[in-house]
């Protein structure tokens, strides 16, 4: 499949669903009408009654009606189509309607479906394709035989066609000004609590979590002293935690979290620096995409982490299989 385009039409179930609604609405609208407007007595008082009657009027008029519902309907469910290739996913739905991208085929991280009770009896439905793009899902609506499509579009997959994390990162004050996007994530502290105002171990996870994510996806930055609205707040209440307090200090502490919760092994792939905005220190730890998977190992329990748009979510097992299927290669 991965030679060709993939082409999902919508299921036959739709349109029988589309035509029953609207035959049902119509099948009694004319006849509403008619009483309601009085249109009989016009009608009857008009000379053309007298070559036609009503009545094979109204079945007439009805007649055609249905038979416009039914050319409509069937034109509105066959002519859409998703189209999947290596490169995105597009929705085509032709006549003076432009074809409109949905996603990124390559930056897919794992597909869901929903399903109702009447769509799992015949077997179609919505299915939900998580990117690395954004944290929302892309809907592929009324699919039949979503299983099977959703397996084919995950084979369609290339890892290697995604970007990689940016050679040449932009100055950290404008990573700030960017705010929080699918690379880059802001930290507060590592070990300082703010609300509390004491030192806290629990604050490695959220640290340690995105750069997790960024290993398994297409790489990034966490940029640790700097507030969820891009405050800086400099490193200075991480360093009075630290025996030695200054960025020595501080980088021991980050290799120590580092090497317990996702593997000295790892290590290698992420660059740490100091670099100083606005008068204050801060920490950019950078992150380069991972060869293997990378898993987080937190209170005893170990998690496989991606990011989706700007933010880290972490998949269940089955999830993860897949994803990992898709991203990582043997040897």
């Amino acid at each position: 499949m991965k030679a060709g385009n993939l082409v999902i039409k919508l299921s036959p179930f739709v349109f029988i669903k589309r035509l029953a609604v609207l035959e049902f609405i119509f099948a009694f609208l004319p006849v509403m009408l008619t009483l309601a407007l009085g249109v009989e007595r016009y009608y009857t008082a008009t000379g053309a009654a007298r070559t036609v009657s009503f009545s094979v009027l109204l079945t007439a008029v009805t007649t055609s009606v249905q038979i416009l519902i039914i050319v409509l309907v069937f034109v509105w469910w066959y002519v859409p189509s998703y189209v999947v290739s290596v490169e995105r996913i597009t929705l085509v739905r032709g006549g003076l309607f432009e074809a409109r991208e949905l996603a990124r085929t390559f930056a897919i991280t794992h597909i869901d479906m929903a399903q109702g009770m009447l769509a799992r009896r015949l077997d179609y439905g919505t299915l939900l394709v998580y990117t690395s793009d954004t944290a929302q899902p892309v809907r592929l609506h009324d699919v039949p035989n979503p299983a099977q499509y959703a397996r084919l579009i995950e084979d369609m997959v290339l890892p290697e066609l995604a970007p990689q994390a940016q050679a040449q990162l932009p100055p950290p004050a404008a990573l700030i000004s960017g705010g929080e996007t699918q690379h880059v994530e802001f930290k507060a502290s590592l070990q300082w609590d703010f609300r509390q105002e004491k030192r806290n171990k629990d604050l490695y996870e959220p640290v340690m979590k995105n750069l997790a994510a960024f290993m398994n996806t297409v790489g990034g930055s966490v940029l640790i002293g700097v507030a969820d609205d891009g405050q800086v707040l400099g490193l200075e209440p991480d360093y009075q935690t630290l025996g030695k307090k200054d960025s020595d200090g501080f980088e021991n502490i980050f290799n120590m979290a580092f090497n317990t919760m996702i593997g000295a092994e790892h290590r290698h792939l992420v660059d740490v620096s100091f670099p100083v905005v606005g008068g204050q220190e801060i920490c950019l730890a950078t992150a380069r995409p991972a060869a293997e998977p990378v898993y987080l190992t937190h209170k005893g329990e170990e998690r496989f982490y991606i990011r989706t748009g700007n933010t880290s979510q972490w998949l269940t097992v089955s999830k993860a299989a897949r994803y990992i299927r898709m991203h990582f290669t043997e040897g």
